[in-house]
């Protein structure tokens, strides 16, 4: 067989040069075969192959041959992926300097990593540490090369060493101690960072927000703010949440009675189109709908992605987010009506909505119902249903306690909605071109620890890490709305969680709900946010108090004030840090935040780490994922020494044990938590999922004081078992 050269020219096929490429790969590891990856290897060979495509057959045969019997093969493709891409950055295998590299690069890196001296970049050679790289997973390395590395016209430029190193370098600029402190954090998967961080830290973008809020108000001028808000924001990568509870409805009467309102669907259908202008990295941008449960569209609401409605009448790419208070669960438990109110009829419901005297909001709802000022009646109970079937059969109706989302908060202003993924939470108001300095749209900058490499001894120094770290980026930000600019300069948002939950449970041999898992979670939360609340408050000395610290309540409210007392009955476990003492000096000298902490999914961070998503169970030891067009083989970490310890999604009913662990998590974050809900329709006698399951699972959650909850997971049969 022969070979085609780059320099078009035909030459025999080198074997001993392919075979000391396999074996180099292989390395000492006992369960691989060389011969055997030759033989799969020739099944993608031909005469006059190009000498460049015989590593990609190696690495597609060896990541093919990987499985949980030979779980060996998906580092043998690892390595030979590295191979390549060493070979791409570095023309050799033997790394170069980064003075080389930035060099070679000028052009690419932003302005603050060319002002390192030689000196410094001297020092930060001597710690960086390539065999790191080798870490890391093959799907890992896939996804970080294909959507976290800079690639220019195609071809990589750096390694994920370099990368975290460079990211590092940009984040703490010139505090050399610093620097190494986030490579390390970074380098060793103690801490994740979110894709736009990962793209725009080490050039000159400052791009770094993962999601923002904006609240549209009943005006044409609103409705013009937020559509060049939500179009400028989308094309600046972030997710957008859009509350429109405060539009009109369908019918009202505007303009001195001479015309009729024509409600809230083409608003939606408006934003779905702006959303829909902008693409993030080779897709679509991505945004949330937040109306009230009571809004006199809800049923025209339910019906935009339902399988039922006419494909012209929906609007399939949006996600909407139900809010919901404790009032109307107990209405649909006592079935009785559900009165639709437009806000021009009753224009101090919604504020009362998202108060926290709840009595109050009770109070004005019958007078208005005696009054009948409602547009119309639903059963309640029958409302819970149709948001329980449509929540289960597209996996895009969220559930949003704002009850819950008003009380256990630090703001004492009121909440009206959340982000795409409903975890992040914080005052916004409806946008106006009056006031393009108000910090009316909400901006989130978040980060995440490894929950199972972070012990509680080491959570201070990674605390007070991220809380600089992120504080530090948020600031540096220019967004693209002055609103956005405002939101962050005065309240200095943050969202900081963690992932790979599953995989600390599965170490320990502990399963979701089992009492010692909840108390030793308690534990850990406990020590999390503790270390959280001191870093914002001694970084107060850094970057000096929130402008807006004196609408929160953290001077007189820890975590331990706030969260709703049922959670008490799945754990009596008492605190074990000195909160007294915490809230005295937080009284005293403020904070540099005004929110701290929330639980984002962590789907496509967790990916390049190889960590298990967020606070979710895993589904199986192996899955296969498609981002943005590429499938990745992702084994859950210590797949298989650990296979009989994870405790998994669809081999039980599940979702009573996992919301105990969402309310433990929510007791001590100040947002909310993107949490899912898993159904597995073998598990039942017709295999099919009982809605009053994914009704009661709904009671539950908020019983325990649970803010939101996010997708519907529904187990899908393999083709070959149907």
């Amino acid at each position: 067989m022969k070979v085609l050269k780059n320099d078009g020219t035909l030459e025999p096929l080198n074997l001993q040069k392919f075979r000391d490429s396999l074996t180099w790969a292989k390395q000492d590891y006992k369960n691989v075969s060389v011969s055997d990856i030759e033989m799969q290897c020739k099944l993608h060979m031909y005469d006059g192959i190009p000498t460049s495509y015989i590593l990609d057959v190696s690495i597609k045969a060896t990541y093919d041959m990987s499985s949980l019997r030979h779980i060996e093969y998906d580092a043998v493709s690892r390595n030979l992926k590295l191979q390549k891409l060493y070979k791409q950055v570095f023309k050799s295998t033997k790394p170069y300097s980064l003075k080389e590299h930035l060099a070679l690069h000028k052009n690419v890196y932003g302005d603050a990593i060319l002002a390192y001296t030689e000196k410094q970049l001297d020092k930060l050679d001597r710690h960086i540490d390539h065999s790191r790289d080798f870490n890391m997973s093959a799907s890992g390395l896939d996804k970080t090369i294909s959507n976290d590395i800079i690639s220019i016209k195609k071809i990589p430029i750096e390694t994920p060493q370099l990368m975290f190193m460079l990211i590092a370098m940009d984040t703490f600029r010139g505090d050399i101690k610093r620097v190494v402190d986030v490579y390390d954090a970074l380098s060793l998967f103690k801490i994740t960072l979110p894709s736009p961080e990962l793209k725009a830290l080490r050039t000159n973008s400052t791009d770094y927000a993962s999601c923002c809020t904006i609240r549209i108000g009943d005006s044409i001028d609103s409705w013009a703010e937020a559509d060049k808000a939500i179009l400028k924001h989308t094309t600046a990568s972030a997710g957008v949440g859009i509350d429109i509870s405060d539009i009109a409805s369908i019918g009202d009467l505007v303009k001195n009675g001479l015309i009729k309102h024509s409600g809230k669907i083409p608003i939606i259908k408006s934003c779905d189109t702006t959303i829909g202008k902008a693409s993030q990295n080779g897709r679509r941008g991505s945004g949330t709908i937040f109306p009230n449960a009571y809004d006199p569209e809800i049923e025209d609401i339910f019906g935009l992605k339902s399988p039922r409605t006419a494909v012209e009448k929906r609007v399939n790419d949006l996600s909407y987010g139900i809010k919901l208070n404790q009032f109307i669960y107990d209405r649909a438990r006592e079935n009785k009506p559900l009165s639709l109110f437009s806000i021009r009829k009753a224009p101090l419901l919604n504020s009362l909505f998202y108060g926290k005297d709840q009595d109050a909001f009770i109070k004005e709802y019958e007078k208005l119902e005696s009054e009948e000022k409602f547009t119309s009646q639903i059963n309640a109970k029958d409302f819970m249903k149709m948001f329980a079937t449509e929540k289960a059969e597209t996996s895009s109706y969220y559930v949003v306690n704002i009850d819950e989302v008003n009380t256990n908060t630090p703001y004492e202003e009121e909440i009206s909605q959340a982000n795409i993924c409903v975890e992040f939470m914080k005052p916004t108001m409806p946008l106006s071109s009056e006031r393009p300095d108000s910090p009316d749209i909400g901006i989130c900058v978040l980060g995440n620890i490894n929950q199972s490499e972070v012990s509680i001894e080491q959570l201070p120094f990674y605390t007070r890490l991220l809380v600089e770290m992120q504080t530090m980026l948020a600031l540096r930000q220019n967004h693209p709305t002055s609103q956005a600019n405002a939101s962050v300069r005065d309240y200095r948002d943050i969202g900081l969680g963690f992932s790979n939950h599953a995989h600390w449970l599965a170490k320990q041999g502990l399963r979701y709900g089992s009492q010692e898992a909840i108390d030793k979670l308690d534990e850990w939360m406990e020590h999390f946010a503790y270390g959280l609340i001191s870093a914002s408050c001694d970084l107060v000395e850094v970057f000096g108090k929130a402008p807006l610290f004196h609408k929160t309540n953290w001077s007189t409210k820890m975590p331990i004030d706030r969260y709703k007392k049922t959670v008490d009955s799945i754990c009596s476990r008492k605190p074990s840090l000195d909160w007294k003492s915490l809230q005295e000096k937080v009284a005293k000298q403020g904070m540099a935040n005004c929110g701290l902490s929330m639980i984002p999914p962590s789907e496509s961070s967790s990916i390049g780490s190889n960590q298990t998503s967020s606070i979710e169970p895993i589904k199986e030891p192996l899955t296969i994922k498609d981002r943005q067009g590429i499938l990745l083989k992702q084994y859950a970490p210590d797949a298989v020494k650990l296979v009989d310890k994870y405790d998994y999604a669809y081999d039980r009913k599940i979702n009573k044990d996992f919301i105990k662990h969402v309310a433990i998590c929510q007791k001590w974050i100040d947002k909310g938590i993107s949490s899912n809900v898993f159904y597995n329709p073998e598990l039942y006698d017709d295999e099919k999922v009982d809605l009053s399951d994914v009704i009661d699972d709904m009671y539950y959650a908020k019983h325990l004081g649970v803010k939101t909850m996010y997708y519907h997971n529904t187990k899908i049969k393999d083709a070959q078992d149907i």
